[in-house]
């Protein structure tokens, strides 16, 4: 079977347009989620299903998608739109965060963490430029991590 070395970890966001979020009911949260309008990701598993925590309190979400992306760009398209709110990786919309373009919502809930993996083939030899690349990966990783607060 294959082998994984672990690289780090993301958080995972609710982000809107600033039109949209502007137009959301304030203090909203996963509890209203069914209401919202959402661009859902097809590629991912139990897209209308998300499990919020705050403090010692959990939600499961039921999303309804307004429509629905096989692809992330085509789904951060739509969000960027105003079509609806999206779930993305936090290192995928910091940019778009930091220069206005997309809101971050629900601030104070958390979303379940993903990891960052590089995936090896089994072999008994992994050749020194991979070992290096994979290495420049980690490196960059723990860069982007501190410098985001995940």
């Amino acid at each position: 079977s294959n082998l994984a070395r672990r690289l780090g970890t993301f958080r995972q966001v609710v982000v809107a347009s600033p039109e949209l979020a502007a137009r959301l009911p304030p203090n909203v949260g996963p509890l209203q989620s069914r209401s919202l309008p959402w661009v859902g990701n097809a590629q991912l598993r139990g897209v209308g299903q998300w499990l919020f925590s705050k403090d010692d309190e959990t939600v499961l979400a039921e999303l309804n998608p307004v429509v629905s992306c096989d692809k992330s760009p085509a789904v951060h398209a739509c969000v960027h739109a105003g079509i609806g709110l999206g779930i993305f990786p936090d290192y995928s919309v910091a940019d778009d965060i930091a220069k206005g373009r997309l809101v971050q919502v629900f601030a104070n809930w958390t979303l379940p963490a993903g990891g960052i993996h590089a995936v090896f083939p089994p072999a008994r030899f992994r050749p020194a430029k991979v070992r290096a690349f994979v290495d420049i990966l980690a490196a960059a990783e723990k860069r982007r991590s501190r410098g985001s607060g995940s």
